[in-house]
């Protein structure tokens, strides 16, 4: 039994099915997809994201976990990352013919939004990751970054962009364990990895037909099914309680959200184990949506500097077929301040923003928008934050955890929801005495990588 069915939940039941499992998976909504989802906009009548969701080359097992459902041709590759200054001046960050941890540096040192001190402060700084994997103890990213003498303009225009996007967190909040992992993985250690997946659909049409591949393997896939309680005995699960019905479970992988689950299981809060969930933290997403009456840019994607809004994605070409204009899904990463703001202030500061940094936006009008707010978007990535997250195994001997929150040795992202499904079902075919690697390998380290010496900081 497994109760969800967001990407960790879909990953698991994909795996065990394969396995020979019987597999039902119940799932409270009406479509698949968890906090990557898509809905109907009432007031444009478009179908929207409820964020824009992205993935990079270092994403193995979610790659994998597409190619299972025979999705990845929906999946656009971007090589080359734009960053747009207030001006309107771009700056390109792409690979060359240069080994990793070196395949970015031609195009890094050409980047005209940093001066030289910038870049030498950051170089210094990224050749100090590749020799560690985080401070010990853990602090906050910022306290690191002004130990190594990062500029003020390296800081704003070159580490906050890329943490606040992965990270959906400040800097003055983020683990710098898990900032340094990000860069490791996506930045330095293969000369792919940093590249970035855009879906080219829907993201209820990318997992669909994940749900379809479940059916056609076996699985039962039930919507609209929402559990009420975890049924116990002797330490063991028995059975999960819906309206009116109770459904008989010999494993149950709970893949629902930390605080979905401390209400699932009856005395949860007398436990050690489950009583911590409540104090992992949140923090929030905004996307808005805008649709304008003629073309307005070139660029596929931008990543926009000193602004409020981080991210233009013009969906255009993939979502707005036929339609003429643009349309463009932008993204506010850590968005507390976003969160308590009407829909007018969030339209005005957006659509002022982008009219700011597009030329071609002169003359033009914004014909529909839609603005999503995502509170509870990721956990916090707080330093510390492992000693809250859960291992997979809890004290119920046949219920698993599964879920980007459980530890699985990534932040709250795509990737490390599928990873938490893989590591759930490992845990169940060990559990039957039938111990497998379900996990993809990591990308492979370049030889260069691997010499640089590991210290201590």
């Amino acid at each position: 039994m497994v109760i969800g069915a967001g990407l960790a939940g879909l990953a698991a039941a994909s795996a065990l099915v394969e396995r020979g499992f019987s597999v039902q998976v119940l799932e409270r909504k009406s479509i698949p997809g968890g906090r990557a989802s898509s809905y109907d906009a009432q007031d444009t009548g478009e179908t929207v994201d409820n964020c824009q969701h992205i993935l990079m080359r270092c994403c193995t097992n979610l790659w994998q976990f597409y190619g299972r459902a025979g999705v990845q041709d929906r999946i656009r590759w971007i090589d080359r990352l734009t960053f747009l200054e207030p001006n309107g001046r771009r700056s390109v960050l792409g690979g060359s013919r240069l080994p990793a941890p070196f395949h970015l540096m031609p195009s890094f040192f050409q980047l005209r939004f940093l001066g030289p001190a910038d870049k030498w402060a950051v170089a210094n700084a990224l050749m100090s990751m590749l020799r560690s994997t985080g401070p010990k103890p853990d602090r906050p990213m910022m306290e690191w970054l002004r130990a190594t003498r990062q500029t003020p303009r390296a800081i704003e225009r070159f580490w906050r962009p890329i943490l606040v996007s992965a990270l959906n967190e400040e800097p003055e909040r983020c683990s710098a364990r898990y900032a340094f992992k990000i860069f490791r993985e996506g930045f330095l250690s293969h000369p792919h990895a940093f590249e970035m997946g855009v879906p080219q659909v829907p993201l209820r049409d990318l997992y669909s037909p994940c749900v379809q591949h479940l059916r056609d393997t076996g699985a039962e896939v039930r919507f609209r099914s929402v559990v009420r309680r975890i049924r116990t005995e002797n330490d063991r699960v028995t059975g999960v309680e819906l309206d009116g019905e109770t459904l008989p479970a010999d494993y149950v992988v709970s893949a629902v959200s930390f605080d979905v689950m401390a209400n699932l299981l009856p005395g949860a809060d007398a436990d050690p184990f489950f009583r911590r969930f409540p104090q992992i933290e949140s923090s929030p997403i905004s996307g808005v949506h805008l649709w304008w009456d003629r073309e307005v840019t070139d660029l596929g994607h931008a990543a926009l500097l000193d602004r409020q809004v981080q991210w233009m994605f013009n969906k255009t070409q993939d979502f707005a077929r036929g339609q003429g204009g643009t349309y463009m899904g932008l993204v506010v990463s850590a968005s507390r301040d976003w969160i308590r703001r009407s829909r007018g202030e969030i339209l005005e500061i957006a659509e002022r923003e982008i009219r700011e940094a597009f030329p071609g936006t002169r003359g033009a009008a914004v014909v529909k928008s839609a603005i999503i707010k995502e509170a509870r978007a990721t956990y916090s990535v707080t330093p510390g934050i492992d000693e809250l997250r859960p291992t997979p195994e809890t004290p119920v001997s046949n219920l698993f955890l599964a879920g980007d929150w459980v530890q699985n040795g990534w932040p709250s992202t795509m990737e490390a929801a599928v990873r938490s499904g893989y590591i759930a079902a490992e845990c169940i075919l060990s559990a039957e005495q039938r111990p497998e690697r379900v996990l993809v390998p990591d990308l492979p380290v370049t030889a260069l990588v691997g010499r640089f010496p590991r210290t201590s900081l």
